[in-house]
């Protein structure tokens, strides 16, 4: 590996030249085009800092094609400083697994809370569908109740009609009733006064019969008399 200060020169055909460029972080100190070193791409123009950001590569600064457009950068970089030592890059290691973990975490959480929400929605479009049938079932059953109201208030009115013909039928029932009473009351109180003249005739019959007896008794003893004064005679 190779660290040089500004001005030093370098070839790309250096043991510090590599073809994969990592993950880069922004750098304050280290950043921008470096004009002032030697060091060219492969466009033979000055190349780029930029500081590594990915595994135990991570915080070392290197030089890298200026091109950006992707079809034209060249993916090859110059290192600047050395690997960092042992003890450095187990501690870099073990971040990034602790990084790497809690990623892997935040994706297994995230693709669990993705399933679970995709169950919601699952649920949730189900729901909403039960509530579509169920409005419109809602809504029949609004209508087949409006229908039933109607129907009884039709009925109703019927009723009422009905009762008002079965008042009048029982009012006129009622006058025919009373007319009838009325003519049958009548009609005893006429048989009773024909009853009272015939029992009064049939005094008057049998006392006209007394007397016609009488008078006829009368009428038998004259002609006794009659009879007995026309014998006395005859003897004289």
């Amino acid at each position: 590996m190779v660290s040089w200060s500004e001005g030093s020169s370098s070839s790309w055909d250096d043991d510090s030249v590599t073809s994969q460029l990592p993950r880069t972080i922004p750098s304050y100190e280290w950043g921008g085009i470096a004009h002032e070193l030697s060091s060219r791409c492969m466009h033979l123009e000055p190349c780029v800092r930029q500081v590594a950001f990915q595994s135990t590569d991570t915080g070392r600064c290197f030089l890298a094609c200026a091109k950006e457009k992707v079809e034209e950068k060249f993916c090859c970089l110059e290192w600047i400083d050395p690997e960092w030592s042992v003890a450095m890059q187990f501690c870099i290691g073990q971040l990034w697994s602790m990084h790497d973990k809690e990623n892997e975490d935040i994706i297994r959480d995230n693709l669990k809370l993705g399933e679970e929400n995709f169950k919601i929605v699952g649920e949730k479009r189900r729901m909403e569908e039960e509530l579509r049938f169920f409005k419109l079932d809602f809504a029949k059953m609004v209508a087949h109740k409006e229908e039933a109201i109607s129907q009884l208030g039709s009925a109703r009115l019927a009723i009422t009609d009905l009762k008002e013909e079965l008042e009048k039928k029982k009012l006129a029932n009622h006058s025919s009733i009373n007319l009838r009473q009325v003519l049958r009351a009548k009609a005893e109180k006429e048989r009773d006064q024909l009853v009272l003249e015939r029992d009064r005739m049939k005094e008057e019959k049998k006392k006209l019969e007394h007397i016609i007896s009488d008078m006829m008794k009368q009428n038998h003893g004259y002609k006794d008399k009659v009879k007995k004064f026309k014998e006395i005679c005859d003897e004289f």
